[in-house]
């Protein structure tokens, strides 16, 4: 990811006409490939030139994820394979990825997994079960938490699952973890688009035919008919820059006042619903908009269940499950058409539009009016329902042990997000308290002994 410029005090002080010129070219700069592309090239040269080899590894993992081009990519991939490599490399991959200011904050503010689930209990030696690991910083928790002898005792016993939070992920994470085991490791992509690029990072690596955001039940969500919906359209998105919040007033500017907007997000760093609030102003969005911060998930979903139409603005981010719950509650789902947002995918002629660039106020208040003739719900249920999606993995699974033949005699549990992973059948839960008991009794540092109870928070 580009480094992110902030406006400084000073910034904020520009007249109004200058200084939504600047939001908007750095938001332009952020997202521009061809930048992307010269800052990838930048990091691979300076890993050429590095001796250090935790700085090579660095320096290449980061180009890995700058660059979007399968060849750059796979220059990079190659690279990386020949120095530092993987196999015996644990140690310098641990130093490379706890060089990130972010891992160590989290690390030093608690060195427990959390919002991780317990997908499957282990059968016998050659039947493992299998732990998913939500968020990067979960997989380096698990990683340079446990000890050699305890890594031995967990790794015979449980396959990982790792979901990424961004895409494109962070490939110097998903090294460390090539770095400590010889076996499969399976990865949950963001992005249906990245797929191949993690795969190509290394044959050991296995992607789910599934995004993080496919585990959300229908029934979580009791959608208004069209006529009784009194909210023309509803973003659900923290207050962070990259939401580009920004956009959505440039284009509400032209819309009608009557529309009736609701945004739903929580606080970012220097960021609160009335700096969201100016932003609206700064912008000339005449409509009175109703802001809502740090709501509950089933608040949340209540409001949607009352919009005609969603709208996702970012350009780049993970899977971003507010888009697919809209879907689940009914709404008509905008998105813009370049965004490398893994729910894009689900985008059609019944769940919503792809919003032109250039065409944002027009496509919206069309998104807002064609609303009563789509069926999001209809078919988000059956694509990409948690139930569709058990299915589907049970079966990826299934067909993986087969081809290996190695048994596969017990299915996954059936897991839901509300909004991070838990146990959908209370009998479930149940039956895998011993084995979570046993993961804390072999690292407590690593696995809170209420994991299984608080992992949805």
């Amino acid at each position: 990811m580009l480094p992110i410029l902030r406006l400084s005090a000073v910034q904020r002080l520009l007249p109004r006409r200058l200084r939504l010129l600047l939001i908007a070219s750095k938001d332009a700069a952020r997202h521009s490939p061809l930048l992307r592309h010269f800052a990838g090239r930048i990091r691979l040269t300076r890993a050429r030139l590095s001796k250090d080899p935790v700085s090579r590894a660095i320096h290449l993992a980061r180009a890995l994820s700058s660059g979007d081009s399968p060849s750059f990519s796979d220059t990079c991939t190659r690279a990386l394979h020949r120095q530092p490599g993987f196999e015996g490399s644990f140690d310098l991959w641990k130093k490379a990825v706890l060089h990130s200011p972010r891992y160590r904050q989290r690390l030093s503010e608690s060195p427990q997994i959390d919002r991780s689930i317990l997908l499957k209990a282990p059968q016998s030696p050659n039947e493992k079960g299998l732990l998913l690991l939500t968020f990067e910083y979960n997989w380096v928790r698990l990683l340079t938490g446990l000890s050699d002898s305890a890594w031995l005792r967990f790794i015979s016993r449980y396959d990982l699952v790792l979901s990424t939070s961004w895409s494109p992920t962070d490939y110097a994470s998903l090294a460390l973890v090539l770095s400590r085991t010889q076996d499969t490791v399976f990865v949950q992509s963001c992005n249906y688009g990245e797929i191949a690029r993690i795969e190509a990072f290394h044959p050991r690596l296995r992607c789910l035919p599934t995004l993080p955001c496919d585990w959300i039940f229908p029934d979580h969500y009791e959608p208004l008919p069209h006529q009784d919906r009194d909210i023309d359209l509803i973003m659900v998105a923290n207050w962070g820059e990259f939401k580009r919040h920004w956009e959505l007033f440039q284009a509400l500017a032209s819309l009608p006042p009557e529309l009736k907007v609701v945004l739903v997000g929580q606080p970012e760093p220097g960021r609160d619903k009335s700096a969201i609030l100016q932003l609206a102003r700064d912008f000339g969005a005449p409509q009175i908009l109703e802001i809502h911060e740090s709501l509950s998930i089933e608040a949340v979903s209540r409001l949607q269940c009352r919009a005609k139409a969603s709208v996702i603005m970012t350009r780049r981010e993970g899977c971003c499950v507010a888009a697919v719950e809209s879907l689940f509650a009914g709404c008509s789902v905008g998105m813009r058409s370049d965004a490398h947002v893994g729910p894009v995918a689900y985008l059609n002629p019944e769940t919503g539009v792809r919003l032109r660039p250039k065409h944002l106020a027009e496509d919206l208040m069309a998104l807002i009016q064609q609303s009563s003739g789509r069926s999001p719900r209809v078919w988000a249920s059956h694509a990409i329902s948690a139930l569709v999606t058990w299915q589907r993995v049970n079966d990826f699974f299934a067909h993986h042990a087969s081809g290996r033949s190695q048994p596969w005699t017990e299915g996954i549990c059936l897991p839901k997000w509300r909004p991070h992973p838990t146990f959908a059948r209370a009998e479930e839960r149940a039956s895998m308290a011993p084995f979570y008991q046993e993961l804390h009794q072999l690292a407590p540092n690593v696995f809170p002994s209420d994991l299984a109870d608080t992992s949805w928070r």
